[in-house]
């Protein structure tokens, strides 16, 4: 076995700890708040930005109009839209001024963190507890950082995907028809 090998068998292990402390209680809710928005915008810095940027992609392949915070294209958000934040720490200041100025403009606030009494975490209407350590947090594991939080929070986006998938009754088929084509 390389050390290479070694890792990943480690961080696999790391994951298979986290995935079972999630919370799954309220992802059907949530599940359901998603779908029923007007329309979804998502946030996240850093590496949890990307992970939920994957999640965007896949909404925008369930039918969803959806859009990444910041990008030129993005359009106010307004009542009736929800905005979906990730944030291990759940104080990210710019997170945190998304996720305020979402909220008072009447969108629903959902966000997916380590910490339940953040700031971020106060805001929300829902949330979804990841249990893996942050960059803020005095517990360490194996990996730098935030990554088992990243990597977690990827796996669940995946699973909510395949939840509403199945819920909605959407098709592999109807998800390729709406991939991108402009590659």
């Amino acid at each position: 076995m390389t050390k290479t090998s070694g890792y990943m068998q480690e961080i696999l292990n790391e994951i298979n700890q986290s995935i079972p402390q999630i919370d799954f209680n309220d992802t059907s809710e949530i599940i359901e708040t998603l779908y029923k928005s007007k329309r979804i915008f998502i946030t996240g810095a850093g590496r949890s930005g990307l992970a939920i940027r994957s999640f965007g992609n896949r909404l925008l392949h369930l039918g969803k109009s959806v859009h990444v915070v910041g990008d030129i294209s993005s359009p106010s958000i307004q009542e009736g839209d929800v905005l979906v934040v990730s944030s291990g720490s759940g104080e990210t200041e710019i997170l945190v001024t998304h996720a305020e100025k979402a909220k008072k403009q009447g969108a629903k606030v959902i966000l997916v963190t380590t910490n339940q009494n953040s700031r971020l975490g106060k805001i929300a209407g829902k949330m979804i507890i990841v249990k893996a350590v942050n960059k803020d947090s005095e517990v360490t594991t194996l990996q730098p950082m935030g990554s088992l939080f990243e990597q977690a929070s990827w796996l669940l986006f995946d699973a909510i995907v395949l939840e509403w998938k199945e819920q909605y009754q959407v098709s592999y088929e109807t998800m390729k028809k709406r991939h991108a084509n402009l590659e």
